[in-house]
């Protein structure tokens, strides 16, 4: 039964009854028709295949310094990831230490993605606010960020 309720969605359920007739047991001997499973399967497929061309497509469209700030914060959080796996693999002996390489990673990613919502020229909230005091906002967070971080060191 679990199983039926996983591969039937809600949304597929109420856009299709031929599906929930399928579903009911009609097709099959425990209520599960393969021809069904088969067709979402490619509806599925083709509709990634379409949803990634439409995100690729829109991201072209993106200026590049929102990619710029994008790649900072892929970087960072890659950090973060790095710091990770290093902490697993070999220990955590100074805690304070790993604590703050990771809040740091991750506390600059936040405030990088601030920036990338502040400087969109898309953002109707942010209109009025020019770009240079967007990135100074960025500059003055970092700074006390980094001051917090450097005083847990201890």
């Amino acid at each position: 039964m679990f199983r039926k309720a996983l591969i039937l969605t809600v949304a597929d359920a109420f856009s299709n009854p031929e599906m929930i007739k399928g579903w009911r047991g009609q097709n099959t001997e425990d209520g599960f028709c393969g021809n069904q499973l088969l067709g979402m399967a490619k509806s599925n497929t083709s509709d990634a295949k379409v949803l990634i061309r439409s995100l690729r497509s829109a991201y072209a469209a993106t200026p590049i310094s929102l990619k710029i700030i994008d790649l900072y914060v892929v970087y960072a959080i890659t950090t973060a990831v790095i710091q990770v796996v290093y902490m697993g693999i070999v220990g955590s002996f100074p805690f304070n230490s790993f604590l703050s390489g990771v809040l740091s990673c991750v506390g600059t990613a936040v405030l990088a993605v601030c920036l990338r919502i502040q400087v969109n020229k898309e953002n109707k909230e942010f209109k009025d606010l020019p770009p240079e005091r967007a990135f100074a906002d960025f500059v003055l967070c970092n700074l006390v960020l980094h001051l917090v971080i450097m005083n847990f060191l201890g």
